[in-house]
Order: C-alpha cells, then sequence, then structure tokens
C-alpha cells in the first residue's frame, strides 16, 4: 500500500514538472513575441498573457515545492526567466 502511494506521488511530481517546463516554455514564447509586436493592443495582450503565465509559474513552482517537503536545490522563479532573481530554495 504505501509503495501505490509513493508511485502515485512521484507520478503527481512528475505531472507537476511537466507542467512547469511547460509553462516555463510558453512564458519565454510570450516575452519573445512581446519583444515583435508593435501595436498598443497586441502589446497589451502580452502583457496580460506574460502576467498570467508568470503566475502559474509560481502556482506551480509553490506545488512542487509543498509536495516535496524539502527543496533540491535552487529554483528559478516567474521574475527569473526576464532577468530577475532566482529564489532561494
Amino acid at each position: 500500500m504505501a509503495k501505490r502511494r509513493t508511485d502515485a506521488h512521484q507520478s503527481a511530481q512528475t505531472q507537476l514538472q511537466l507542467e512547469l517546463h511547460s509553462t516555463g516554455q510558453a512564458l519565454k514564447e510570450a516575452y519573445e513575441k512581446f519583444n515583435y509586436v508593435s501595436e498598443p493592443e497586441l502589446v497589451e495582450a502580452c502583457v496580460y498573457e506574460i502576467s498570467a503565465l508568470k503566475a502559474r509559474y509560481n502556482y506551480l513552482l509553490r506545488c512542487i515545492k509543498e509536495r516535496s517537503g524539502a527543496a533540491e536545490g535552487p529554483c528559478v522563479a516567474a521574475a527569473a526567466m526576464e532577468g530577475g532573481r532566482t529564489c532561494r530554495s
């Protein structure tokens, strides 16, 4: 029974890590798109998209850290995606 719980926990962790990676990639793409748009409406849309993705990234990062119990090393917060500081785990 304990093995099943451990497997389920690892599976959930793996899923969260995959979502975090996917969100990080989407965030990088949103920053790239932001750098190329010039219409005010598109700039505003990119800002909202980046803000939403940063919120999701930070949420997933928090979930992973909470589930792991102890940090395994330094992580990168969404603010660090575009030259921000890394968080100390």
